[in-house]
């Protein structure tokens, strides 16, 4: 397959984070060092941010909150039942940042979050809001082995 520019790799992202609800979040432990997945509800913007909210009292938050380096997996794992080579797999590598409600960015993050999850309302006004900024978003498209990558200043 050829190569991808960084804009199709991005475009190729989106498309697969628009047909999801929710990613997996990986967070590391502060004690021990250990990784800790999480289901959180999710909008990727067209910039390659992750949006989401999460409640206080959850691993992740606790976690964030003391060691802001993440990564995050958006995949399509539903149509692995019907059409296994469409398998698709996105990996935002980055840092995560609590944006709160008095800064200027949190109504128009909360709004693009809502506006493709309504459930995620619940766990942003009980929680947190948080913004991934990418430092590295990779795509793989199928199950073939190739992998396409771009890495942000």
């Amino acid at each position: 397959m050829a190569e991808l520019s960084p804009e199709e790799i991005l475009k190729e992202a989106l498309r697969v984070a628009d047909s999801q609800f929710g990613g997996t979040l990986a967070t590391i432990h502060e004690d021990d060092g250990t990784p800790y997945p999480a289901f959180v509800l999710f909008h990727l913007t067209d910039e390659g941010e992750v949006i989401y909210g999460s409640v206080i009292e959850s691993q992740h938050t606790r976690d964030t909150e003391t060691i802001p380096e993440v990564a995050f997996l958006i995949d399509n794992r539903d149509v692995l039942g019907y059409d296994w080579p469409a398998f698709d797999r996105v990996t935002i590598e980055g840092t995560a940042e609590r944006i709160d409600p008095d800064d200027p960015r949190y109504e128009g993050y909360f709004n693009a979050l809502v506006a493709k999850n309504w459930l995620s309302n619940y766990f942003t006004k009980i929680g947190n809001l948080y913004v991934i900024a990418p430092r590295r978003i990779t795509v793989v498209l199928g199950i073939g082995p190739e992998r396409y990558t771009v890495d942000f200043d």
